[in-house]
């Protein structure tokens, strides 16, 4: 109390001097020769965003209070103490970061829960800018603390990409373009023989959708959810299923951010092609993504057909499994364990546990969706439909139904869309919604796919049997679905499908092997550890977004995988200069990455 006392006199007394001043930036800033033209002139704050005041600061009195945020894993203090010391100190570092941000926007300590309530962060300043100006006034106060900033959305992430506790989370879903409206379709011009559309970072992906199919534009692939934001989409590489498309970072063709000093910096692919290959899945780094730019294609009709095969057929089949994948625009595989039981099995089941002996995972059904282009010939005059969000309860693997019988329960949920469909690209992509009951959360992984399609089936028979092998032994499964997906690979740093990572025969395309379940569930993260180290050799990387630091030696490993492209990403983010005292990272990237310099506020 004292300490904080004497900070809060200190700057009282420097209101005075100071009041009609803003936060400038520092002499870390240094000098962008050669990238001059990727400073945008955001002028003077308009009155209205205008900070009422400014502070200085006495770093000697600041630290005191800084110190316990540092020092996270204090040995001398159980995870309760330091938790509640952190929030202490927090108390008198509020107070200061309201002045320093002005009225606007509101700042608060907050206890933050992700979508499926699988990322718990006990303490941290939360705060949802609404104008890039707010967003500056945010990072410059910060700065002067000697805190950090990461941005987030929708919170679809299940891996350590939050903030660190103690830091300033900025909610990014209310920001509103200051140059122009939310979404806006860009004309084919000289440089850009395409239509591109630019959207705030916020953006959800539902809206987006929705703003395509009026403007006649069209995307190629999307993931299996309509609730993730622009931004988060891009910053870790989103993928679809779409065998001749990229990650939702291969879209990008220019990107507005601002960086650690509160300067709005514009990339382009035609200008910047070596910096946009690692800014384009940035994982944050960068700084707060502003808006983006992505190539659109002109609007497609899709036929969405819906079949359920025999595993055994497709899974232990490399030339089937190949050929479906191959011979359609999109495939989605999704497998619920222990889906085949007969109702008299399941009566069995129900009453005493009971496997049949009968019972194996080759007999049960894959649910086999394919999504294909047609012409308006083809589509014959039939009605367009909207998106299907699969009829799954709020949960992929069987909504209410209990134990294996979830599997089961899963399929028939699944039987009940459509065998055939017609829609929109862009509503053509299957959607599920945030588990309901519980938590739900996800491990993947990807892998080379080689052109026979032999590490692919290799991969998916691992998993397969590691479930059936667990389903046999005592009668739990390590996971409620595996849904394996397919991508193209692009020219970029940090995408998990890039083109510098290669294997024999490449196809030049990712497998993700993609399985969910409960987090407490048993065998759920043994298997996931069980198929990192089985596939180590052939260069398997974690999804950025799904569970995965829980893994024995992964920082190790993501490091050996993507090898120079990490040096690559650090050279590029240091030639930017956009954040040269680290504000944007966060305990876990910096093992990865390291640290950019001396930190500096």
């Amino acid at each position: 109390m004292k300490v904080f006392l004497v900070v809060t006199l200190y700057l009282a007394t420097c209101i005075s001097f100071t009041r009609s001043k803003s936060l400038r930036s520092s002499k870390t800033d240094g000098n962008l020769e050669g990238l001059e033209d990727t400073i945008v002139p955001l002028g003077d704050e308009p009155a209205d965003y205008r900070a009422k005041r400014s502070v200085m600061r006495k770093p000697t009195a600041l630290s005191e209070i800084m110190g316990p945020l540092s020092r996270r894993h204090a040995r001398d203090l159980t995870e309760f103490q330091r938790s509640d010391a952190v929030y202490l100190r927090m108390r008198g570092l509020l107070s200061i970061l309201k002045m320093l941000i002005g009225k606007e926007p509101q700042i608060e300590i907050f206890h933050y829960v992700n979508w499926d309530k699988t990322i718990n962060i006990d303490n941290l300043f939360y705060t949802r800018p609404t104008s890039i100006f707010q967003v500056r006034r945010i990072i410059r106060a910060a700065r002067h603390l000697g805190m950090r900033v990461r941005a987030t959305g929708a919170g679809h992430s299940r891996s350590p990409l939050y903030v660190d506790e103690g830091n300033v989370m900025m909610d990014v879903r209310d920001l509103e373009r200051h140059d122009g409206p939310r979404m806006q379709i860009n004309p084919k011009n000289s440089v850009r023989n395409y239509k591109t559309l630019t959207a705030m970072t916020g953006v959800y992906e539902y809206d987006l959708n929705e703003f395509m199919v009026r403007n006649d534009v069209t995307m190629l692939s999307q993931p299996l959810n309509v609730n993730e934001t622009m931004g988060g989409m891009v910053a870790a590489a989103t993928h679809g299923s779409t065998w001749s498309a990229p990650t939702y970072s291969g879209y990008v063709r220019e990107l507005r951010l601002m960086d650690s000093s509160g300067r709005l910096r514009k990339f382009t692919i035609e200008r910047h092609p070596e910096l946009m290959k690692a800014i384009i899945c940035n994982l944050g780094m960068f700084g707060i993504m502003y808006d983006i730019t992505i190539q659109v294609y002109p609007t497609l009709i899709a036929k969405v057909h819906n079949q359920f095969v025999p595993l055994g057929s497709l899974i232990y089949n490399n030339t089937a499994l190949r050929d479906t994948v191959t011979g359609n625009f999109l495939t989605e595989i999704s497998w619920f364990p222990f889906n085949s039981v007969t109702d008299a099995e399941a009566e069995d089941y129900k009453r005493d546990g009971t496997i049949p002996a009968a019972w194996n995972a080759k007999r049960d059904s894959i649910w086999l969706r394919s999504i294909n282009i047609i012409s308006e010939a083809e589509l014959g005059g039939r009605p367009l439909e909207p998106t299907h969000f699969l009829p799954t309860n709020g949960s992929l693997s069987g909504g209410k139904e209990k134990g294996l019988l979830r599997g089961r329960g899963a399929v028939s949920v699944a039987k009940r869309v459509p065998i055939v469909s017609y829609h929109h690209l862009v509503n053509a992509f299957p959607v599920i919604l945030p588990p309901r009951w519980g938590t739900e959360t996800s491990a993947a992984f990807m892998l080379n796919i080689d052109n026979q399609f032999i590490r692919a089936a290799e991969a998916l028979q691992f998993i397969v049997e590691e479930a059936e092998n667990q389903i046999k032994a005592n009668g739990s499964t390590p996971l409620n679905a595996l849904l394996p997906r397919f991508f193209e690979n692009s020219d970029c740093d940090l995408c998990p499908g890039n083109h510098d990572i290669t294997q024999a025969d490449d196809s030049g395309r990712t497998l993700v092997i993609d399985f969910l379940a409960p987090p407490a569930q048993y065998g759920f993260y043994p298997t996931a550890r069980k198929f990192v180290d089985h596939f180590r050799n052939q260069k398997v990387r974690p999804h950025w977004g799904k569970r995965h630091d829980n893994i024995p030696g992964i920082i190790d490993h993501i490091k050996l995988v993507y090898g120079d492209n990490l040096d690559h990403f650090q050279k590029m983010r240091k030639l930017a200069d956009v954040d040269p005292c680290d504000m944007f990272m966060n305990s876990y990237l910096l093992e990865i990455f390291g640290r950019s310099g001396t930190w500096c506020a």
